[in-house]
């Protein structure tokens, strides 16, 4: 009985003894965790930094934004988020043709460039020597570019009427021909609706012009207009 109750002693002692040494390795682990969270502050940023697959630029360790800034002879323009901007992007009421790393293209004289996009397409873009988009036509109507500089594919509409280009941004000058002749005033809209398919949306109104209504085609870049009488053919009328 007396080995039982030493046996009992000497047990409760050892673990009253261990109790405060465990929880003194446990705020002694926490301690040093604290340390280690404090001496991995962020260093301070300086200059072109790309991170998070952005480029970015920083003074002073604070992120610029809405500026523009030169590195290494390269110019670059840093958007509200503080990302450099990319492809086209337009500042203070002018687009501006970047690359996919943010650097302004200012080629020796106008030129077609190629860019590639976060998807991994590319698009192209007309650019002038000052780095501002070029618009319009370019050689001898062969090749359309949007207000933004980019380069027209597929089916558009300028100044009324209807072009076709290849995705290679060619002008398609036989389907151009078949666009024109499809699309004159009054004429059953069958034909032109097989070469520039089905609309996104459609919207009919009442209509002035007769007892039928007016239509309304949507598509991507254009709007195609039209008049549905109560018989007979759906006709076009005009496009935008």
């Amino acid at each position: 009985m007396l080995k039982k109750v030493l046996c009992f002693a000497l047990c409760a002692s050892v673990l009253v003894a261990e109790v405060p040494m465990a929880a003194s390795a446990a705020y002694e682990k926490k301690s040093i965790s604290a340390k280690v969270l404090k001496g991995t502050e962020e260093e301070e940023k300086e200059g072109l930094v790309e991170e998070e697959g952005y480029y970015r630029y920083y003074e002073a360790g604070k992120l610029v934004k809405s500026s523009w800034k030169t590195v290494d002879g390269k110019k670059y323009y840093f958007k509200k988020n503080g990302n450099a901007a990319t492809l086209s992007y337009k500042i203070s009421g002018k687009y501006y043709i970047f690359d996919s790393n943010g650097q302004l293209f200012q080629p020796s004289s106008k030129k077609i460039v190629k860019v590639e996009t976060d998807t991994g397409e590319y698009k192209k873009f007309r650019v002038n020597t000052n780095g501002t988009a070029a618009s319009g036509w370019a050689d001898s109507k062969t090749y359309y570019f949007y207000g933004n500089g980019e380069m027209a594919t597929g089916i558009i509409v300028v100044k009324g009427i209807f072009y076709a280009f290849k995705n290679s941004g060619k002008q398609d000058k036989t389907k151009t021909k078949k666009l024109k002749a499809a699309a004159k005033y009054e004429k059953p809209i069958a034909d032109l609706k097989k070469l520039i398919g089905k609309p996104s949306k459609t919207k009919y109104y009442s209509s002035c012009y007769g007892d039928g209504k007016d239509g309304v085609w949507t598509y991507a870049t254009f709007k195609v207009y039209t008049y549905k009488p109560k018989k007979g053919a759906e006709i076009y009328m005009d496009v935008e």
